[in-house]
């Protein structure tokens, strides 16, 4: 799988849904985002935040964020809280 910072929200979605099983995904649609800080949270600080060119981590924390600033952990959260609403309305 080619891991590349997403610039859409819609790359974003394609990159989680190609790494995570369903029972993954199922688990996130009625979990507890926090539950997954460790894992999911991790891989994403690791791959989308960490050691990334400052102005493509800052496009995607406007993607996913409210804040005009971000923390590397909350950023994480909230694109982990994006993609359940996202999985959850493609579940209809």
């Amino acid at each position: 799988m080619d891991i590349k910072i997403p610039k859409t929200k819609r790359e974003a979605y394609a990159q989680l849904d190609g790494m995570l099983s369903d029972e993954d995904k199922n688990a996130i649609m009625n979990g507890d985002p926090f539950e997954f800080h460790f894992s999911l949270g991790m891989w994403i600080r690791n791959n989308w935040i960490y050691e990334q060119e400052e102005a493509d981590v800052k496009h995607l924390a406007e993607l996913f964020s409210k804040e005009p600033f971000y923390f590397a952990d909350e950023l994480s959260g909230d694109i982990i809280k994006d993609y359940k609403r996202h999985l959850k309305r493609i579940k209809k």
